[in-house]
């Protein structure tokens, strides 16, 4: 009896099934040539403005800027170096001159609005960084009153990892954001008030556990910021791997990549 397999028809058929599929790959392949998009991401740099706060944070629709630094913070020339001419929003966290120094300097800036504790509380969402979402936490409504403790407390989340921004909120006020929000944490953790000693108590920091910590301070400040112990209760949270502490004063400026739902990457 004569072998199928080796029948010269099914060979044939075979081999033009073959070059069939091969043709439809090629065809599936092409078509899809060009749409790959980039992944979502946001860049956020804790700018090097001295003794001061200042993040850039760029999304693809949108920079914002959280704080500007002092008027001597040069974030215009550091703006300029980055090719930002156009800002959705300048967040002032409250109105310290280490804070909201730089504001003049922005001159040459396209800065659509402006928000202040005045402008926005606790509950508000900002559309900056949409995919992501962007909480209002602190204060808890609308104050003229800028100081350290009326600061604007801001998370961004993707629903998987998070940045806590939280301006210069002292330990009462990190006392009132846990009895508000129980469930509260943060991958990355802007350290509140420069590293000082009456911020980032130990409740707080333990609840938060952040994977991240940014210090913006400026190099041996007469302040003494960050505090020694601001840096042990960190260094104990993050297992004396003190790799994942990051200081204006010792790096300068620090930019981490936030890709959507698949994490923050900070600086090698």
């Amino acid at each position: 009896m004569r072998k199928i397999n080796n029948s010269p028809l099914l060979e044939g058929w075979l081999r033009s099934r073959r070059g069939v599929l091969v043709l439809l790959f090629l065809l599936i392949v092409s078509c899809n040539a060009g749409k790959y998009e980039e992944p979502e991401k946001l860049e956020i740099e804790m700018l090097d403005v001295g003794q001061g706060l200042s993040f850039l944070i760029k999304g693809k629709n949108c920079n914002t800027l959280y704080d500007t630094g002092t008027p001597n913070s040069g974030i215009d020339t550091m703006l300029a170096n980055r090719n930002i001419t156009d800002l959705c929003t300048v967040i002032l966290s409250h109105n310290h001159n280490d804070h909201t120094g730089g504001v003049p300097l922005l001159k040459n800036v396209n800065v659509k609005r402006t928000l202040t504790a005045k402008d926005i509380s606790r509950g508000d969402t900002l559309a900056d960084f949409l995919p992501w979402t962007a909480r209002v936490l602190f204060p808890l409504e609308p104050t003229d009153t800028g100081e350290n403790e009326n600061s604007i407390a801001i998370r961004i989340s993707d629903g998987m990892d998070s940045f806590l921004f939280t301006g210069d909120l002292e330990e009462e006020q990190e006392e009132i954001l846990l009895e508000l929000e129980p469930n509260l944490d943060a991958t990355a953790l802007q350290i509140g008030h420069h590293g000082s000693n009456t911020s980032s108590s130990w409740d707080f920091l333990s609840k938060i556990q952040p994977k991240m910590a940014f210090i913006s301070a400026g190099k041996d400040n007469s302040y003494g910021h960050p505090r020694p112990e601001t840096l042990s209760k960190l260094k104990i949270l993050m297992q004396q791997d003190s790799t994942k502490i990051y200081q204006t004063a010792k790096e300068g400026s620090v930019k981490a990549e936030w890709i959507y739902k698949t994490g923050i990457f900070p600086p090698n």
